[in-house]
C-alpha cells in the first residue's frame, strides 16, 4: 500500500508539473518565434498625425522576466497636439506574457490606481479589437493624470481577457500604450489606438 501511495502521489507530482509548466509557456516548441516577433520592428513610423519621436529596448530585466521572442517599444507624439504615447508591444509565452499587468507594475513605482478596469472597444478599419483600460495618479496627487490602455492577442483579435494566462495557445501577443489621461472630450491613447491597431495586424503571426 505504501508502494502504491508513493507510486500515486509522484505520478499527481509529475502531472501537477507538467500542467503548470503549460500554463507557463516552457514547453512551447517552435523554431521559427524569433522570426516571428522580428515583424514587430516593422510597424510604421508614422500613423495618422502621430510620429515615431523615439525607440527603445526593452529593459534586461523585463525581457529576461518576460522571455521574449520579440518586442518593440517606442514613443509616439501628435504633430498637432503635442500629446505623446508610449507603446510596448511584445511577443513571448503565454505565461510570463499573460500574468503581468499595468495593474501590478505601476503600482510599484509611486502611481495609484484611481479606478477599476474597464474594457473598451476599437472599431477601426473593418476591425474590432478590445482592450482594457485603467488610469492612475500620481502621489500625492489623487486626479488621474496616466490612462493605460492593454490587451493580448493569438495573432487574430485584441482580447481584453479577464484570465489570459489559460488562452489555449503557447504564445501571446501584448501590447500596452499609456498616455496622459486626457478628459471628457479627448483621450489621447484612444485616439492614438484607432489609428495603430489596424497597422499590428499585418505584423502579427498565428503564435
Amino acid at each position: 500500500m505504501r508502494i502504491a501511495a508513493t507510486a500515486v502521489l509522484v505520478t499527481l507530482t509529475l502531472f501537477a508539473g507538467v500542467v503548470h509548466g503549460y500554463l507557463d509557456g516552457r514547453w512551447s516548441v517552435n523554431a521559427d518565434l524569433r522570426a516571428v516577433g522580428s515583424k514587430l520592428d516593422d510597424l510604421p513610423e508614422q500613423v495618422g498625425d502621430w510620429r515615431l519621436v523615439e525607440t527603445t529596448e526593452l529593459d534586461e530585466g523585463a525581457a529576461e522576466l518576460l522571455r521574449c521572442y520579440g518586442s518593440t517599444v517606442r514613443i509616439y507624439e501628435n504633430a498637432k497636439t503635442g500629446a505623446a504615447v508610449n507603446v510596448a508591444l511584445l511577443f513571448g509565452p503565454r505565461g510570463p506574457i499573460a500574468v503581468h499587468t499595468p495593474e501590478i507594475c505601476y503600482s510599484s513605482v509611486g502611481t495609484n490606481q484611481t479606478g477599476e478596469r474597464k474594457a473598451e472597444q476599437i472599431t477601426a478599419a473593418g476591425l474590432m479589437d478590445s482592450l482594457w483600460s485603467v488610469q492612475f495618479a500620481v502621489k500625492p496627487d489623487p486626479n488621474p493624470s496616466l490612462d493605460v490602455w492593454y490587451g493580448w492577442s493569438d495573432g487574430g483579435a485584441w482580447e481584453a481577457r479577464p484570465q489570459p494566462r489559460f488562452w489555449l495557445t503557447e504564445n501571446l501577443y501584448k501590447i500596452q500604450v499609456a498616455g496622459p489621461a486626457g478628459d471628457e472630450t479627448s483621450r489621447p491613447v484612444e485616439e492614438f489606438l484607432r489609428v495603430f491597431l489596424p497597422m499590428t495586424h499585418p505584423q502579427m503571426g498565428s503564435s
